[in-house]
């Protein structure tokens, strides 16, 4: 199914949504495009296509759009569609035929329209290539491929000729100059082919004009850009051709203002500079990040611009060319306008594929207003009722060991909106009723659900962000006295949101609920710890706004919840990225440990990125730095957990496995008797090699999430060598390890034994796991 919006005018279009974040290079609309729902588009006689390459657990797709009400009319797939084949990240048309890259396939699809319907005529493929079908152009006689020559080697564009009713390669073009980025971005018209290379000569960037002869074949006869461009100028974002000339984006000219060249032959022939065209802006727009041309109106994408990116359009006269209005595209956060332009018949199109959180949208302007297409999601079924036994490594289809299926509630059905994905998650037990509560983040918010009936869970409402703030990937809440304390990253005006959980008894019916308090010396968070013992919240990770404690703990008085106060800051010197003591988790606890030296102690282990830090911060005036612990191989130092007796301490390095540091999950086992000499005392690998996220103890039993791997439980009865004890997998369809999909954190601290497990882009399962002691 499709949801359509009809925009009337464009003031109802502008909507104040923060910016999603700019850009790291400027490399044309191909890698610009990201994977969502509008990465590619086109605008063919009857209609438009938009591309949707990746879906979680759905092969790519091409949607069929066509005029009228503007629904959804046809969805296209590969024969013999896979799983991140990504399918329709490219989109070229000539004429009654569609060609539809699939990289992830090494394939290019092409499609016939008759009678209405596109029907798949062929496929063209390469062996050898990687990539191939990232990006195309086609004409009547001619199709152009983007690919790279295996692994390591030069990017290449393959051209195919049709021949006898099919398609022959023809040649191979390629540019000595141009060793990574070529075919970045490619046009043709005629028997003329232009291709780009931003990322050539230190991103100043190339393209390149061939020509195509029967006689000769294709032949380069034109390098256009020359040496001197500045440095990241990202010439050959976009490239396209306008009547007689060749039109070439450089998002990055100009500190990012961005610009486009224009070029033309002179009276021997021969292309030479004809006028650069930009917009009259003072701020960056990384204006020709991507080109589109119907007659004599161009439409040039710019997604830097009033930061959601605008689309101008720029009309061609004997005068040359002129820079009109920027038109802004309606969206939900964030939104990158101008990364994806097509244009033809009278209307242009903008694929919008980071908008509502990259399940992308696309956005039609055909001169009544403004249409925006959305395809919907597909998500996953609820399950209730009663227990799932893990019976010959299953659950309901999910891969398990020792761990049983309680209920499932899909994302959807916790007040997420399109695209907003799940983070942490964290459990309050009502005192009084004895009711247990799952709190579960989101980008967005938090969900309340009422899992006392582990079976038949209930959702209970909406729990917003800060009004003001921007929704974001991370979110963190911990409970303390009957109120849940919330913080965000990368989220800007949002401040420690406090809410009274006691308001959730006799709750009937779904509502949205109100912070009770907001504590607004900080901004943007990425953790909270509290120690229950003393009523004291240590904020990790501060990005940006008020005291942020170089990053390291910003310590919070809440023994009156709905009054919390300052009290001091802790930052571990010589530790973290920038050695400023940025923490990105901490546990602290009155220590009841081995070592006498501590005891009574409140101390605070620290996930400092590049080492583990403790610290003695029982003097909230005058913290004390008590020791730093490094270890091999270190990637990122992410989060831990105390046993209980607090002589052992469990980490985990979230980017270890990705960086290639280690082949395996490896979570560290550290010998804390002796506070003051903390000892690496194992490395415990998994036997999967998945990103590790968050872990906590209880009892005899570690719980890990593990990101694509979900729930791993560890028997620590002997500390010093765990044995798994269990798993439950949230995302069985995944093959990418190395994504940080799938299980964001685990709760496992209810009186019931019912486990919470908060996978991303799945929901919320309620799980438990058998008890089976392992170690004698």
């Amino acid at each position: 199914m499709v949801t359509v919006m009809k925009i009337r005018s464009l003031a109802a279009a502008i909507a104040a949504v923060a910016a999603f974040a700019v850009l790291a290079s400027i490399t044309g609309p191909a890698a610009l495009a990201g994977q969502g729902f509008g990465s590619s588009v086109v605008i063919v006689e009857d209609g438009v296509l938009v591309g949707e390459p990746t879906s979680e657990r759905e092969p790519g797709s091409v949607r069929v759009f066509r005029p009228g009400d503007w629904t959804e009319a046809q969805v296209l797939y590969a024969p013999g569609a896979v799983v991140r084949d990504r399918f329709g990240v490219a989109l070229a048309t000539a004429g009654a035929r569609l060609f539809v890259g699939a990289p992830g396939a090494g394939a290019v699809h092409v499609f016939e329209r008759a009678d209405g319907e596109w029907r798949h005529a062929t496929e063209i493929a390469s062996p050898g290539l990687e990539e191939f079908g990232r990006g195309l152009a086609a004409g009547d006689t001619h199709l152009l491929v983007a690919a790279s020559d295996g692994p390591g080697g030069a990017d290449v564009v393959v051209a195919y000729r049709r021949a006898g009713g099919g398609w022959e390669e023809a040649a191979r073009l390629a540019a000595d100059a141009a060793p990574a980025g070529f075919g970045a971005s490619v046009a043709l018209a005629g028997d003329l082919a232009l291709v780009g290379a931003p990322l050539v000569d230190e991103t100043r960037g190339e393209a390149y004009l061939f020509h195509f002869d029967a006689a000769a074949g294709w032949r380069q006869v034109a390098q256009l850009g020359g040496d001197d461009g500045a440095e990241g100028r990202a010439f050959g974002s976009a490239v396209a051709f306008a009547g007689d000339e060749a039109l070439v984006g450089a998002a990055g000219q100009d500190a990012g203002l961005g610009a486009v060249h224009r070029f033309a032959r002179d009276a021997d022939g021969e292309w030479q500079p004809a006028g650069t065209v930009a917009p009259d802006n003072p701020a960056p727009t990384a204006f020709g990040a991507a080109l589109a041309v119907d007659g004599a109106t161009a439409w040039v994408g710019a997604p830097l611009a009033s930061g959601r990116g605008l689309v101008y359009r720029v009309e061609r006269s004997e005068d040359g060319w002129t820079v009109g209005a920027g038109f802004d595209m309606p969206g939900q956060e964030p939104v990158r306008t101008g990364r994806v332009v097509a244009a033809g018949g009278g209307r242009v199109v903008a694929g919008l594929p980071a908008d509502d959180f990259g399940a992308g949208s696309a956005v039609l302007m055909d001169g009544s207003g403004l249409i925006r297409l959305v395809s919907e999601q597909a998500g996953l079924s609820s399950i209730s009722g009663g227990q799932i036994d893990c019976e010959e490594g299953l659950a309901e289809g999910f891969d398990c060991d020792r761990v049983d299926l309680l209920s499932f509630i899909p994302r959807e059905e916790l007040g997420a909106p399109r695209g907003v994905r799940l983070n942490d998650v964290w459990g309050w037990t009502d005192p009084s009723t004895g009711r247990e509560y799952g709190l579960v983040g989101r980008m967005d918010g938090i969900a309340f659900v009422d899992v006392t009936d582990p079976f038949n869970p209930r959702y209970l409402g909406n729990f917003a962000k800060t009004p003001g703030s921007q929704s974001n990937t991370w979110r963190d809440m911990k409970v303390f006295r009957d109120h849940m304390f919330v913080v965000a990253d990368g989220a800007g005006q949002h401040g420690m949101q406090i809410f009274d959980l006691t308001q959730l008894r006799d709750v009937t019916e779904p509502r949205d609920w109100e912070p009770t308090a907001l504590y607004e010396d900080v901004a943007s968070v990425h953790n909270v710890a509290i120690n229950e013992a003393t009523g004291f919240a240590y904020l990790v990770g501060a990005s940006g706004g008020g005291e942020t404690c170089g990053g390291g703990s910003h310590i919070v008085d809440i023994n009156d919840p709905l009054n919390p106060m300052f009290v001091g800051c802790f930052a571990h010197p010589n530790t973290g990225r920038r050695n400023t003591g940025n923490s990105h988790d901490t546990q602290c606890v009155v220590y009841h440990g081995p070592d006498e030296d501590y005891a009574g102690r409140e101390i605070c282990v620290n996930a400092n990125e590049t080492a583990i830090s403790i610290a003695d911060v029982t003097d909230k005036s005058n913290p004390v730095a008590v020791a730093r612990a490094e270890y091999p191989n270190v990637a990122y130092a992410h989060q831990g957990w105390l046993t209980e007796d607090h002589a052992y301490f469990y980490s985990n390095d979230e980017l270890d496995e990705v960086s290639g540091q280690v082949d395996r999950t490896r979570t560290l086992v550290w010998d804390l008797r002796d506070l003051d000499d903390p000892l690496l005392v194992r490395e415990y690998y998994s036997a999967t090699s998945v990103t590790d996220h968050n872990l906590y103890v209880r009892g005899d039993r570690l719980y890990m999430s593990n990101n694509r791997a979900g729930l791993r439980v560890l028997d620590i009865s002997d500390p010093e060598n765990p044995m798994e004890a269990g798993s439950f997998d949230t995302t069985p369809w995944s093959e990418d390890a190395a994504g940080f999909d799938g299980t964001w954190s685990v709760y496992p601290y209810f009186e019931s034994g019912t486990i919470l497990l908060s996978s991303r882009r799945e929901g919320l399962f309620l799980v438990k796991p058998r008890a089976e002691r392992l170690v004698p």
